[in-house]
């Protein structure tokens, strides 16, 4: 499957992080869930770069709208390690899965 390119990629996980926001409203276990889901999802068909956009997007809104008052960012750098080890751990799936299948030229 061909990965979409970094711009594509990166407005896929911020759509995907707003409609996470919404419907997890002010619940930070849920909405980080629903986030890491949302960045998880988006790394296996992205970039490496939009993977980590999708990350630093989705820590933006968890820390604007569901632990920040009213849009106002407050920084959780936990939830930001967790956001990011879920678009690693996806993309090395992926490197993994794509090096398990042998070379068509080489068959």
């Amino acid at each position: 499957m061909p990965r979409i390119g970094s711009a594509p990629g990166s407005a896929l996980g911020f759509a995907g992080g707003v409609v996470a926001t919404v419907v997890a409203g002010n619940w930070p276990l849920p909405a980080l869930a629903a986030l890491v889901a949302v960045v998880v999802a988006v790394s296996l068909v992205t970039t490496p770069l939009g993977a980590a956009l999708t990350a630093l997007q989705c820590w933006g809104l968890y820390g604007s709208f569901v632990v920040g008052a009213e849009g106002h960012f407050a920084p959780d750098w936990p939830a930001l390690a967790v956001l990011a080890a879920a678009g690693t751990a996806s993309l090395s799936g992926l490197a993994r899965g794509r090096a398990a299948v042998p070379s068509p030229a080489r068959s």
